[in-house]
This record gives structure tokens, C-alpha cells and sequence, in this order.
């Protein structure tokens, strides 16, 4: 304002030709400050000295554009391939299935690297001022951040379960929600989501920031148990051993260690006994593997003549 007053001033007081001079002047400085591009401003202000032409400057801007523009998609695929290879060399075959995770969000924060640096370099190239646009772009970002802090809590709580190695895909989990308990196998991992298949076939998809408590049966042993009562057929001991044996070659059969069985009397009654058997279940099949052990063992005491091998069927009246 004070510079366009001194203008006015001079304006009045001044000659003809000097007031010619002064609105040229302020012409000019006014276009300096309207125009995005010094170089157009200046050919229009003062058109009678020998500049480039506007489509040599467009030109001009255009061309480094390009190059901005490949060098960038270059940029773009070096660190994808240098990403491939990272996590190709140094993943262990444990942590295979999170490679899939890791590299897709290494490359994600890549891509948002490059494209970041491609933007601000071409506002530079077009000589727009980027401390604007980076004030509106924080205020977006903010305005973003409020709308979608559960989709952000989803995806802070993924990025610390996949560090923390807290289960895998395949895993056995019971994991706690505010809905309820889901139990199952993990299917599939990312930073927004688990998908855990359960005993029916069910997919329950649970967003990583409703997970309350999580529950891994896959990490260490599962220890599994089952009870059968049976009639004295021989003193305790010699009971309890003989189920001793045939719960351990039951347990070699599972392709588990035979040592790892135990058998112990769960109750008593008059006439008999009920004796419970535990072992470590594989991993692999952890649901069916206590349905195999007890099929396993009525076959064998089927055979060995403690429990019968059909029921008596019932006195026919005459």
C-alpha cells in the first residue's frame, strides 16, 4: 500500500512522460507479484527487450519436467528391487509368510517418498511457492488423521503386531474383541486387518485395532488330554502302564515324542477307574489331533479286551 501511494503521489506531480515511466513501473511490479512464472511476467511487463519467447520458456519447463518425471519412475524401481532383494536375503523360512506384509509396506512408504520429492521439485520447476502448499497439505493431512483415526489405530496396531512377531499366518489363535472371542487359524496378515478362518470354515475378518487380548497355541507345545473310564481289569498300576504304552505309540503315530506322555487316574469309583491321558499335539493339526489319540487308544483296548468291542444288545421280552 505504501509503495502504490508513493506511485500515486509521484503520479500526480510528476510530467507527462514521467507518469508514463511510473505506471510502467507499477505495472510491472504488480505483474511480479500476480504471475506464477517470473519469466512470462517479465515478457509482458517489458515486452520490448529480447527475451525468450513464452513457448521457449513452457518449453523449457516442460522438458525438465520429463526428466524429473523419469528420473523419479527410475528412482521408484531401484528401491522396489533393492526392497525385493532385502527381504529375499535376509528373511529366515519362519517368517516367509511375512515377507508378502513387509515388502508391500516398505514399497508403499517408497512410492509415497518418491512421489513426495517428484511434487515439491515440480512446483520448483514451475516457480510456484511451496510453503503454501505445505501449510494446506498439513491441514489436510490433520482434517484426514481426525476423520480416520480408526482406520490410523488399525494400522499402528499391525505395524506393532508385526514387529512384535506376536502370531503368523497359520498360527492357532483365540483372540478377544469387544464383540466376543474369535477362535481359529490366522489366514491372512496385514496392517489394517487378520483374517482367522475358525473350526466351521468360518472367515472372521477382525480390524487389528479391535484386537483386546490374543491368545497363541501355536508358539510353544500344546499340551492335550483325554479321560476314559474303565473297569478293573488289573491292579491300578499295571493298568496305568499298559495305558502308559499304548498312549506313546498312539503319540508316535501323532509325530510326537513318546516321552512326552502321561497317565494319570482322574477319578475313581467302585468298579473301575477313569484314567486321563495327556501329550503334546503337532502343530500342524492340533484340532484333530485328540480325536485321533482317542481313536487310537479304544481300538487298542478294544484289542487287548477292556473295553467291549459292541454292546450287548438288550433281552428281547418273551
Amino acid at each position: 500500500m505504501a509503495f502504490a501511494a508513493q506511485i500515486c503521489g509521484s503520479y500526480r506531480r510528476a510530467r507527462p512522460q514521467d507518469r508514463a515511466a511510473a505506471g510502467l513501473k507499477a505495472a510491472r511490479h504488480s505483474l511480479k507479484k500476480t504471475f506464477l512464472f517470473p519469466d512470462v511476467a517479465a515478457f509482458i511487463a517489458n515486452p520490448l527487450i529480447v527475451r525468450p519467447s513464452f513457448l521457449d520458456v513452457v518449453a523449457g519447463h516442460l522438458a525438465i519436467t520429463i526428466v524429473a518425471s523419469i528420473g523419479a519412475f527410475l528412482a521408484w524401481r531401484l528401491a522396489v528391487a533393492t526392497i525385493d532383494r532385502f527381504f529375499a536375503r535376509r528373511f529366515i523360512s519362519r517368517l516367509i509368510p511375512r515377507v508378502a506384509t513387509f515388502s508391500s509396506l516398505a514399497k508403499s512408504i517408497a512410492a509415497v517418498v518418491v512421489v513426495a520429492a517428484l511434487a515439491l521439485l515440480l512446483l520448483n520447476i514451475w516457480s510456484v511457492n511451496v510453503a503454501p502448499a505445505l501449510w494446506s497439505a498439513g491441514i489436510i493431512t490433520a482434517a484426514f488423521a481426525f476423520g480416520a483415526q480408526a482406520t490410523v489405530r488399525d494400522i499402528l496396531t499391525g505395524f506393532y503386531c508385526l514387529v512384535e512377531d506376536q502370531y503368523d499366518v497359520g498360527d492357532r489363535v483365540e483372540v478377544t474383541t469387544p464383540n466376543g472371542v474369535v477362535a481359529g487359524t490366522v489366514d491372512a496378515v496385514s496392517l489394517r486387518s487378520t483374517r482367522i478362518v475358525d473350526a466351521q470354515g468360518r472367515i472372521t475378518t477382525i480390524p487389528n485395532g479391535n484386537i483386546v487380548f490374543l491368545t497363541n497355541a501355536s508358539r510353544l507345545p500344546n499340551r492335550t488330554s483325554i479321560s476314559i473310564p474303565l473297569q478293573f481289569h488289573a491292579d491300578v498300576s499295571a493298568m496305568q502302564q499298559r495305558l502308559v504304552e499304548i498312549a506313546a505309540d498312539g503319540a508316535a503315530a501323532l509325530g510326537v515324542e513318546r516321552n512326552d506322555v502321561t497317565v494319570s487316574i482322574d477319578g475313581l469309583a467302585a468298579d473301575g477307574a477313569t484314567f486321563r491321558i495327556e501329550f503334546e499335539s503337532p502343530k500342524a493339526d492340533a484340532d484333530t489331533a485328540t480325536a485321533r489319540m482317542r481313536q487310537y487308544v479304544v481300538a487298542r483296548l478294544q484289542a487287548h479286551g477292556w473295553l467291549p468291542k459292541c454292546a450287548t444288545p438288550p433281552a428281547v421280552p418273551a
